[in-house]
């Protein structure tokens, strides 16, 4: 049996000049947004390593956009690409049914509706968590209002010519609805149901980014990439101030800290605390960074309880409470799906990513701890983490080798890389060579050519041999040195994967259908080919350090794992990853523990019960 244990979530997805709708929940003290295909919940105390946050993964392979907590706490609406909301259970479980509950287990969608032909950008709920207001990007129409149960029609968003970026409701009744979009205006609705009152032009003179109600409804406010900001009147709709160039780049949020405060977000790095009552007396400065990029460009702000939080373009979470110019917290992580994991010590896990980011983690009595650390960063993708006596070393398809402050320019796009302790060498594998460097310095030692495609190699502890995977022509390749002696068996399709186990008895091949083949590495000989458990490509796998046991991950989403000495049997958990898990490696063995990554940008710790094989 495979145990979950732990889930550390990616950070919120974000776009060039595209707001970031973060949502918070009060009653439980939690934080919600769209990362990758999943939406994510997370306590909003940074510190906390112990609550396992919620991973929905309901919109499969369809990038989410927006989500939103009811106001009760006890409902998730989230929006995607392709126009689709989910109204999902998100319930705080208490007592027996807290502790029986497995903490990757997937919510329960309620209810689920098409709402335009094209993404939807924010949610609404109103006060009574009943109605819901979505709206977007969509071609015949641009949002929709209906009731979350049954999806009945209860209004009609009109008077946009343009895709809607923003919705809010008035949380008091009598109820109102506004909306703001690309049109540059600022629509008013009255109900329910709500139906279309006014529309408000002529104050912004670019793209309305978002627009929110006060906690009582005394106001609203919209702002925009047109750095301006426009107060109003919460049940009227008139315009009661606005200021232009509030900020020095465009304003991408809104959040409300009272009824007549509220904290703006811009691309100018900074976060602005104004009164909506005195909208031209001087802002309170909240400072991301004092020589801002683009990276530090402020997408989304929330006000969460004692914590005013707010999302960069990097995806970073800055944490600051009321009154205090500089960073309390800065939260980061990865935001694109997750292709390696290494873990060089007890106490650390390094993750890499596609887009080329590597972050290492600290790892306390088991447990991995927030606030990680950058790690080299790579152009592109990064292929493999490799431990080595200098530390993690990494290569990516920006063909470079990075070594702490030394690199190494790579001949060819690389598929892998294995470290050679005994000899402090890094064996790097493309499709056509094999080149080594020293593991201290990077420097280059030797190239072995091939005359096939090669998808990947391992080499055998204690001697020189090393085995290379010939996808030409489904072979596993024996070398002595940099000499072919030896090729084993044709397997039935191309091999992917080849891990030697730690005594350098058994090579585990897996091929491109998920199907393993076991060799003795002394002569060649199959000692199994019983493990064809995956039903997709293998991605990794690793051996455990006494050479019983094989943990094995693939495009399947499944985690298994096989035993040398039972080879009929295994332990599987599916759908341990949305979308393929790319990345394995044991943690604490003694324990059973090993961590993988995945195409969903979730880094996942797992225990597995060894006694199941006895």
């Amino acid at each position: 049996m495979i145990s979950p244990q732990q889930l550390v979530p990616p950070n919120p997805s974000t776009t060039r000049a595209q707001s970031v709708h973060l949502s918070y929940d009060r009653h439980h003290q939690r934080l919600a947004y769209a990362a990758n295909n999943s939406v994510i919940i997370r306590p909003v105390d940074p510190t906390d390593a112990t609550t396992v946050p919620t991973q929905f993964t309901g919109h499969g392979a369809n990038a989410t956009t927006v989500a939103e907590f009811a106001p009760s706490g006890n409902y998730i609406a989230s929006g995607d690409v392709t126009g689709m909301v989910k109204i999902w259970d998100c319930a705080v479980l208490s007592g027996p049914a807290a502790a029986d509950r497995d903490p990757f287990a997937q919510p329960t969608v309620k209810s689920e509706f098409p709402i335009i032909a094209g993404p939807i950008r924010s949610i609404a709920w109103d006060a009574d968590s009943a109605r819901v207001i979505a709206v977007g990007e969509g071609k015949d129409k641009f949002g929709r209002c209906f009731t979350w149960d049954s999806g009945n029609s209860v209004g009609e968003i009109m008077g946009h010519s343009g895709a809607v970026q923003a919705v809010s409701i008035r949380p008091q009744r009598p109820y109102r609805a506004v909306a703001g979009g690309d049109d540059k205006a600022v629509v008013f609705y009255q109900g329910p149901p709500f139906k279309f009152d006014k529309t408000l032009r002529g104050n912004h003179s670019n793209t309305v980014r978002d627009v929110k109600f006060s906690p009582q409804g005394t106001y609203f406010v919209s702002v925009g990439s047109d750095r301006a900001i426009v107060v109003y009147d919460g049940k009227t709709g008139d315009v009661l101030s606005t200021k232009a160039q509030a900020h020095q780049g465009g304003i991408y949020a809104v959040s409300w800290l009272s009824d007549d405060e509220f904290i703006t977000a811009s691309a100018d790095g900074t976060l602005r605390q104004w009164k909506a009552s005195a909208l031209d007396s001087e802002p309170f400065t909240y400072v991301v960074s004092s020589k801002p990029t683009v990276d530090e460009q402020q997408l989304g702000v929330v006000v969460a309880g004692d914590w005013i939080v707010s999302v960069g373009f990097n995806g970073v979470l800055s944490y600051f409470t009321v009154g205090d110019a500089e960073v309390k917290h800065s939260v980061k992580g990865h935001q694109k799906p997750l292709t390696t994991v290494a873990v060089p010590t007890a106490e650390a896990v390094v993750s890499g990513s596609n887009d080329g980011t590597v972050f290492q983690w600290q790892r306390k009595q088991g447990v991995i701890q927030p606030f990680p650390q950058p790690g080299p960063r790579h152009a592109n993708y990064v292929v493999d983490l490799i431990a080595t006596k200098e530390g993690v070393q990494s290569v990516g398809w920006d063909d470079k080798l990075i070594n702490g402050d030394h690199q190494a320019t790579l001949p060819e796009q690389p598929k892998q890389a294995v470290y050679d302790a005994a000899h402090d060498l890094v064996y790097v594998v493309g499709e056509s060579s094999i080149t080594t460097y020293s593991g201290s310095s990077s420097e280059h030692k030797d190239k072995i050519a091939l005359n096939y495609t090669a998808s990947g190699l391992a080499l055998v502890p204690n001697s020189q041999t090393i085995l290379v995977l010939d996808a030409t022509n489904n072979q596993v390749v024996v070398y002595e040195g940099s000499q072919e002696k030896q090729r084993w068996e044709k397997l039935r399709a191309a091999p992917v994967v080849v891990r030697v186990s730690p005594d350098g008895q058994y090579a585990a091949v897996a091929d491109s259908f998920g199907k393993y083949v076991v060799y003795n590495v002394k002569d060649g000989s199959v000692v199994t080919s019983r493990w064809a458990f995956h039903t997709a490509r293998v991605y990794d796998a690793q051996w455990s350090p006494d050479s019983k046991y094989v943990v094995s991950v693939g495009l399947d989403c499944q985690v298994i794992v096989f035993s040398i000495g039972r080879p009929a049997k295994s332990a599987k958990y599916p759908l341990a990853h949305q979308t393929g898990v790319s990345g394995v490696a044991w943690t604490d063995y003694d324990q059973g523990r090993f961590v993988t990554v995945g195409m969903d940008g979730v880094i996942k710790q797992w225990q597995v019960d060894l006694k199941q094989f006895d």
